[in-house]
């Protein structure tokens, strides 16, 4: 009853939502996939924010998709709670927009996330996207599809209604698969290294120092025009969002007959959401690298990957630390996807610290298998242990490491840990679930 109660209320939201974007007619760019989508969404509105600063581009300030979210994100509503008194004001709220509001931006970025079949159906009946971007997929949200090749049906349905252009990763094999499906003007980028046929590439990528902590250049390549980028972001898997972002900014300058010219060496400084890959200062000179807001394997090996790169150009003589969490919401491949890891960790590693039945049970035995130095493994069963040695080994051994942390959310708090190791106390704010309802929910 309570679930038919729910999809009630999601529908008539999505309904309200359906008609405000019909009246207001925004030009939608949409994104899924299972990896990457607040990213690239945040890439894709503040590229556009920084080339037309007179266009009002809207996109949610938080993480909302899915059949709430992409309802609240068209309405602009940032706050929401699951008690009936927020139902209620929301749903008032968005009458009054849907009836009443004139049109408030001119462009709208939207994630489309889903986490069960057809969701995606009833997310196009929403809002139809002009610009369509396939991230690319993983294991995540297996437990509710039973495998990846499920998630890969529901997700097209985003493309397939797709109205202009879409961009599509080509790395990503199921996204690849598509390219001959699609009748609209494509693009393909890359996320990966390797040689690349894409119509956009990344050619060299390098880490330069800025105000004590890493900055990265890259050589672009878009249809055959080179760009060098300067910027505050790291990974591949980014430096394919930026590309995709620069050939936007061109489609939406032709679409609002915009003058717009991309120089070939561009500095382009992003605020991405905290905790998906923010650094921070550390106690006795450590480096902190915090993208704890979720996890799955891919963004797991991407995380590691990109530190272990900084590694090696800017600090080679620093050690690499890595904390993990458990890999949640993979289903049956919960535990085989923990055991791969391990060789993946064991390769970069020189020091790993585990929380959670999976890491220390299934991550510990793989280790060992391998012949890691079990010496260097540390397990815990609670953030405030964690935080206790962490702090204590960087004060005892003073190695100056690089320290990545990884996990997934809920249940455990480990961000709560992370506090005792931060230089700066200003830093806290900007770690993850710091809001009031989470800190009490914490009981801090």
């Amino acid at each position: 009853m309570k679930q038919k109660i729910l999809f009630l209320y999601y529908s008539i939201l999505g309904k309200l939502a359906h008609y405000y974007i019909k009246k207001n007619n925004p030009y939608i760019i949409g994104i899924n996939w299972s990896v990457g989508k607040t990213s690239c969404r945040m890439i894709i509105t503040q590229t556009l924010q920084h080339f037309f600063p007179k266009l009002k581009i809207s996109t949610s300030a938080k993480n909302f998709n899915g059949e709430l979210g992409l309802s609240l994100s068209i309405f602009e509503i940032d706050e929401w709670k699951p008690n009936p008194w927020c139902f209620i004001k929301t749903l008032f709220l968005a009458t009054k927009k849907a009836l009443f509001a004139k049109k408030n931006y001119d462009i709208i970025v939207l994630e489309y996330g889903i986490d069960r079949p057809k969701e995606m159906e009833f997310l196009i009946t929403i809002a139809k996207p002009h610009v369509g971007i396939f991230t690319a997929i993983d294991v995540v949200h297996s437990e509710q599809f039973g495998n990846p090749n499920e998630i890969a049906k529901e997700e097209v349905k985003m493309i397939q209604n797709t109205r202009e252009v879409a961009f599509l990763n080509e790395n990503d094999l199921y996204a690849m698969q598509l390219k001959d499906q699609i009748w609209i003007d494509t693009f393909t980028y890359q996320t990966a290294d390797h040689k690349s046929k894409a119509d956009l590439q990344i050619h060299s990528a390098s880490y330069i120092q800025h105000k004590k902590l890493p900055y990265s250049e890259l050589e672009l390549s878009i249809k055959g025009t080179h760009h060098t980028i300067e910027t505050n972001l790291f990974g591949k898997a980014n430096f394919g969002y930026i590309s995709v972002a620069l050939v936007i900014s061109e489609i939406v300058a032709n679409k609002f007959s915009l003058k717009h010219k991309i120089n070939q060496k561009t500095k382009l400084e992003y605020s991405l959401q905290a905790w998906r890959f923010s650094i921070f200062e550390g106690i006795e000179w450590s480096m902190i690298f915090d993208s704890t807001y979720n996890s799955s394997p891919l963004s797991m090996r991407s995380v590691i990957d990109t530190v272990r790169n900084i590694k090696q150009s800017l600090y080679p003589k620093r050690d690499l630390w890595l904390v993990l969490w458990d890999m949640r919401e993979l289903g049956d491949h919960t535990e085989k996807e923990h055991r791969l890891l391990a060789w993946y960790v064991s390769q970069v590693a020189d020091r790993v610290f585990l929380v959670g039945e999976q890491m220390t049970t299934h991550m510990t035995d793989e280790l060992e298998k391998f012949g890691y130095d079990m010496s260097h493994v540390y397990k815990f069963h609670c953030s405030r242990s964690l935080g206790t040695i962490l702090k204590k080994r960087l004060i005892d051994k003073q190695e100056q490491p690089l320290i990545v942390l990884k996990w997934s959310q809920n249940t455990i708090f480990l961000e709560e840990s992370v506090k005792t190791i931060l230089l700066n106390s200003e830093d806290e704010k900007k770690l993850t679930r710091q809001w009031a309802w989470w800190m009490k929910k914490k009981g801090c």
